[in-house]
């Protein structure tokens, strides 16, 4: 064995607390790339089986799903580990200073001084690396096997919707490919966040470490901070100076203490959005919906150059109201029908019929005439004839619905779009065709049928009597939900008989029968299955913090025994003593806050304008959380000080000179 590999091992059996905290950060830095590679491969497992090797035809999509959280996640691994290791390699290098100046004296290389601490690294990474990896296995074994009962239940969920057997079974996988690369990645963490430490510890000359000096040749002026002297007194002036003199322990610490407030801000800022999602998604009924759904494709017309979407078998509202008559054959049961067409017309609007307030929604050019997208409505004819008679016009009218919701840049705005005075519109397709219709009166939204009220895109809202149309779907509230869904799939195979084949999509149109709240129920689970996954990584990566914090806080002071004891004989008290040692934790978590806040603020704010662009989601500051990851910082950081303050008093003073 060289003699650089034996004074590592032994320099880790002499430090017992350090080599314990490194080898924890090791532990759970290993653990946590190893259950990430886990998910990995038990998804890349799950998919082959359910799509076939290669992923089918969208595969490349499918790879970058899978792939890019997994390079997202290993990077904030690594990032997070290689700071917080580097930081126990840092403190240990200055902790030996004294050690690597005799062996220079004596004839010891800088070669030799760089490989002491590389070989520490590599004993501590062969006894951490091997349990990082059984933690590792069994955090991927427990969190498969919890995401793969999430799966399951939207398994049932999807088979509701999309009416043919639908498995994906996610079970927990493992290769060596993987454990190999699990151990290659770590290892590589380890080596690279012992390597500038200890190139920093063989370049500093034998006399500034003999004197405990980072370089002799550096003079260091450290101006006194105003408010540090008025808030901590003579006592926070030194605390400040050391923290200068000592930037490069203290600026790790108060690095990964910021990253900690960066990581739980951020993590609860995204929780508070997805729960605004859930809220948004809510139909507010558990109403079971029957729906029809005809194929399109988009193509440009060459006679106009306009895009145009063609429907391969669009329903007309006669055949639907057939349907719906079967429905009710079911017995003591109500059909609502609703069938709409959102890709077929526009309509040229002069301005002069547009509110102010649809003038600053749509913000129109300086033109006399505005282009608008069109939603045909058509209804059963029992709701029909029930709008006909709210609105107070005879049966076969056009009716206007004079409202228009839309997303604002994550404000969901209520406006009216159109003055009365409009009487007809003119109804273009993009192949040229045109279709006078009559306004034959408006219904405000508090007149329109909840059934009617959602987000719409295009705010010409018109129902007519009947119409050929993409979509159209049949709502009920049966008291036995799976016997009447069981006698609508029957209805759906005889007026759509290819309904349960499994290449119905090929006929050209797509039917279900399934809860309206279903899609809502999968996003939910999804949401929640995300929120697990996320609060176990933020939650082991911060554990990795916390070993860090303790371990480099503590040290810290224990090396510091003979300034203590010089400063103390010449008559600083204990009490100013710990006052300092306060100070300097205070004003650590002060900077960490600083820089902590703004970021976890930010980045959550960042990720919400890209949401916000597609849904009604708004930042809000998490308030509550941010007050109490400043409030756990301060106490860890006071706690880990007050502890080594502790041993400090069972230390001689003569001693320690």
């Amino acid at each position: 064995m060289r003699i650089t590999a034996k004074l590592a091992w032994n320099q880790i059996k002499r430090n017992r607390y350090r080599t314990i905290g490194a080898i924890l950060a090791i532990i759970l830095s290993t653990a946590l790339t190893t259950a990430v590679f886990c998910f990995v491969t038990s998804a890349n497992r799950m998919l082959v089986s359910f799509l076939g090797a290669g992923y089918g035809e969208y595969g490349g999509a499918y790879q970058s799903l899978l792939l890019i959280p997994a390079v997202f996640f290993a990077g904030l691994i690594f990032i997070m580990s290689v700071t917080v290791i580097s930081n126990i390699f840092q403190v240990s290098a200055n902790q030996r200073m004294n050690e690597f100046g005799i062996l220079k004296c004596v004839g010891g290389t800088t070669k030799q001084i760089k490989e002491t601490v590389i070989y520490e690294s590599i004993w501590l990474s062969i006894i951490g690396i091997p349990l990082g990896l059984v933690c590792g296995l069994g955090i991927g074994f427990i969190g498969v096997h919890i995401t793969g009962n999430f799966v399951k239940e939207m398994n049932e969920l999807q088979q509701s919707i999309i009416m043919r057997p639908f498995t994906m079974e996610l079970s927990f996988s493992i290769t060596p490919w993987a454990l190999f690369f699990s151990v290659l990645l770590s290892f590589f963490t380890v080596l690279y966040a012992a390597y500038k430490p200890a190139k920093k510890a063989g370049n500093i000359s034998a006399l500034s470490c003999i004197r405990g000096l980072e370089d002799t040749n550096a003079i260091i002026e450290v101006q006194t901070k105003k408010w540090v002297k008025g808030c901590f007194g003579f006592e926070g002036i030194l605390a400040d100076r050391n923290m200068s003199r000592n930037k490069t322990n203290f600026k790790s610490t108060t690095r990964i203490l910021a990253l900690g407030i960066v990581l739980l801000l951020g993590t609860g800022s995204l929780v508070l959005q997805a729960g605004q999602l859930k809220a948004y998604m809510n139909p507010g009924t558990d109403d079971v919906m029957m729906s029809y759904s005809s194929n399109r494709k988009k193509q440009v017309n060459e006679m106009t150059g306009r895009t145009e979407e063609i429907y391969a078998k669009p329903i007309h509202s006669q055949d639907a109201e057939l349907v719906r008559q079967r429905l009710l054959e079911y017995g003591n049961i109500e059909i609502i029908g609703i069938g709409y067409d959102n890709g077929t017309y526009h309509v040229d609007v002069d301005a002069e019929y547009l509110t102010e307030e649809m003038r600053q929604a749509k913000e129109p050019s300086e033109e006399a005439v505005i282009e608008l997208s069109v939603d045909l409505i058509v209804l059963d004819q029992t709701s029909y004839e029930q709008l006909c008679d709210v609105a107070k016009v005879p049966i076969g009218s056009n009716i206007l619905l004079n409202y228009y919701r839309y997303n604002d840049n994550g404000r969901l705005q209520h406006i009216v779009p159109f003055s009365e005075n409009m009487t007809e519109i003119v109804l273009k397709r993009a192949n040229g065709d045109i279709l006078p219709v009559s306004v034959d009166t408006f219904l405000s939204e508090s007149q329109v049928p909840t059934h009617l009220l959602f987000l719409n895109e295009n705010p010409i809202r018109l129902v007519v009597p009947e119409a050929e149309l993409r979509f159209y779907e049949w709502y009920c509230n049966p008291e036995d939900e799976l016997a009447y869904m069981q006698y609508a799939k029957s209805v759906g195979e005889e007026f759509f008989p290819t309904v349960t084949d499994d290449s119905y999509a090929k006929e050209g149109f797509t039917v279900r029968v399934s809860r309206v709240d279903t899609m809502v129920r999968v996003l939910n689970i999804a949401i929640v299955m995300a929120e697990i996954i996320i609060y176990g990584f933020v939650g082991v990566l911060l554990l990795i913090g916390l070993v860090s914090v303790v371990s480099t806080l503590s040290t810290n002071v224990m090396m510091r025994t003979r300034e203590f004891a010089v400063l103390k004989s010449v008559g600083m008290t204990t009490e100013g003593l710990q006052k300092m040692l306060l100070s300097e934790s205070v004003i650590c978590t002060l900077k960490a806050i600083v820089w902590g806040v703004p970021l976890g603020i930010l980045i959550p704010y960042m990720i919400n304008v890209v949401i916000r662009q597609a849904v009604p989601v708004l930042y809000h500051i998490p308030w509550g959380l941010l007050l109490s990851s400043i409030g756990g910082v301060f106490l860890l950081t006071l706690a880990v000080t007050f502890g080594a303050i502790n041993k400090l008093k069972e230390q001689n003073l003569i001693e320690c000179i």
